[in-house]
């Protein structure tokens, strides 16, 4: 399943299903003029990634926040932009999310999705995610590769309402 269907599933579960509103937050989609200014200033943004801010206007998935306009209730782009600005400019990457340890999550210019601290000013000290937008999304954070993000083995992962709603869907697989 795609991540625009999981993505769409989800905004619609989470009216009706009480447990997930603790883990899944979800806006109005962004504005058109806005999604065109972010490619104007970052050309190599994903086209998927826009199609996600024109589904919803940032998200919080889990404990991962994914920044929109600053229109809605999510964070603003321009916020994590500012805040990880030093790291922004020697990676040359496209900040848009923050994970549990407020580590920022970034768009690389080939597309990678990389996790880096405060710290990592070498492209060598990042963390590769996924290989696309696509893939972080409905892969990493929605499917197959969820417990790719822990140090620690699956088995050991105590359920949360996230994982306990990605398992009852059958993404997990």
């Amino acid at each position: 399943m795609s991540w625009r269907k999981k993505l769409l599933t989800t905004i619609e579960d989470s009216k009706t299903i009480p447990a997930l509103k603790i883990v899944f937050r979800s806006a109005q989609p962004a504005d058109h003029k806005f999604i065109m200014q972010l490619q104007e200033k970052y050309p190599f943004i994903d086209d998927e990634y826009c199609q996600f801010l024109a589904i919803t206007d940032g998200a919080s998935l889990w404990v991962y926040e994914l920044f929109g306009s600053g229109m809605s209730r999510i964070p603003a782009i321009e916020g994590i932009i500012h805040r990880w600005r030093t790291n922004t400019e020697n990676l040359q990457v496209f900040p848009f999310a923050e994970d549990p340890d407020g580590n920022c999550i970034a768009m690389r210019k080939n597309g990678n999705i990389i996790q880096y601290s405060y710290k990592d000013e070498l492209d060598s000290d990042c963390i590769i995610l996924a290989n696309s937008f696509s893939d972080f999304l409905g892969d990493v954070l929605m499917g197959k590769d969820f417990y790719s993000l822990f140090d620690i083995p699956a088995t050991e992962i105590k359920n949360n309402e996230w994982l306990y709603y990605l398992d009852r869907k059958g993404w997990l697989n």
